[in-house]
């Protein structure tokens, strides 16, 4: 166990070294549901030779309902009207999204945030973001029992707080109570909300599409103390590639966004159908859970024509840089739009869509 004080910094295994194996990691009960025996894999259109294969990498071992446009898009035929032939490869410590991107293993990755990515820039890593899935997200939180009373940050004073080292939540959650001059103990739970139940800690790092629909699933009640609440704002799941794949392949990028952006709208507007494509490819999830979680998801999604699919702007990357920078967790500096470009997103053009609502 270690303490912090407000001034202070843990010297935890975080971003810097873990955040690109763990970056997408949004699991609680989820976690249980593995990917289909025998394969970590799924193929669009199978026998589809004459269609170009590219590969994306998700940032966990598991299907959940954040990976739910991809699948619609692969089932609904978006990807094979656009000439492509896409596999999806599961994440795992060792095929982490910017690894398996950056070495050529994977054409495209998905990450649980920018976060990452700004972490792999500042490495060193040539990878570059091309759309954002959720704005505004702020999926990241802690999570107290509803029966401790523990409502607000300023309650958390003192307390003994578990964090995932190397989540994506975790410097997050260390920058919310830094700010807020929260002094406090921390432990090393990773996934384990075991020590939270048995009140062993006071809180717990947590996302508010998993552990905070997991849990009152399973009967125990919660309180959610969301970062938002106290100015940090978070964003959601994270489409990149190389910077030589965008140079050499712009081509692929467009037809391949505008297929995936396509399944965002079209699972927006059939959340039931959507998620029964889910399903498919894992039926042992629960159907009414696995709805919620599709919603809750929804629920943040951009597609709107004033934030028409796969939305990003420099205010998203530039907070979240500045709050990395804040944490000394990024360790070089460079400049913010080498880590994204809208160029991609501007020839698709969703926000011309027929079906987009004004908001």
């Amino acid at each position: 166990m270690q303490t912090t004080t407000a001034g202070e910094r843990v010297q935890a295994p975080n971003l810097r070294q873990l955040g690109v194996v763990v970056a997408g990691c949004l699991l609680l009960g989820i976690a249980a549901c593995r990917a289909r025996p025998g394969s970590d894999t799924a193929t669009s259109q199978p026998g589809s030779t004459a269609l170009q294969s590219v590969s994306v990498r998700f940032p966990i071992p598991i299907v959940e309902a954040g990976q739910t446009p991809f699948y619609v898009a692969q089932d609904k035929g978006y990807y094979a009207q656009e000439g492509l032939n896409v596999r999806f490869n599961m994440g795992s410590q060792e095929l982490n999204p910017v690894k398996t991107v950056a070495t050529g293993q994977d054409t495209f990755g998905v990450l649980g945030g920018p976060d990452t990515l700004l972490v792999a820039r500042a490495n060193g890593q040539p990878v570059k973001a091309v759309a954002i899935l959720q704005r505004n997200s702020n999926f990241s939180c802690l999570i107290t029992l509803a029966s401790s009373g523990l409502t607000r940050l300023e309650q958390l004073q003192g307390k003994k707080i578990g964090f995932y080292y190397g989540h994506i939540s975790t410097d997050v959650l260390h920058a919310l109570l830094h700010r807020n001059n929260i002094h406090y103990s921390e432990v090393d739970v990773g996934f384990d909300y075991n020590q939270l139940i048995a009140k062993r800690i006071d809180a717990e790092w947590g996302f508010t599409v998993t552990a905070g629909l997991d849990l009152p699933a399973k009967g125990i009640a919660i309180n959610i103390i969301s970062p938002a609440s106290y100015g940090i704002v978070t964003q959601g799941y994270t489409i990149f590639a190389t910077d030589s794949t965008l140079s050499n392949k712009p081509d692929v990028v467009t037809r391949f966004l505008r297929a995936t952006l396509k399944g965002v709208d079209y699972t927006a507007h059939h959340p039931e159908e959507a998620r029964d494509i889910l399903l498919k490819r894992e039926p042992s999830l629960d159907p009414a859970l696995s709805l919620k979680r599709l919603n809750a998801y929804l629920a943040v999604t951009s597609d709107s024509r004033q934030y028409p699919p796969g939305y990003m702007d420099r205010a998203m990357f530039q907070d979240t840089y500045d709050r990395l920078n804040e944490e000394h967790v990024l360790h070089s500096s460079f400049p913010i739009q080498d880590a994204y470009t809208t160029s991609f997103l501007d020839q698709v053009d969703a926000k011309a869509w027929p079906d987009l609502p004004s908001q």
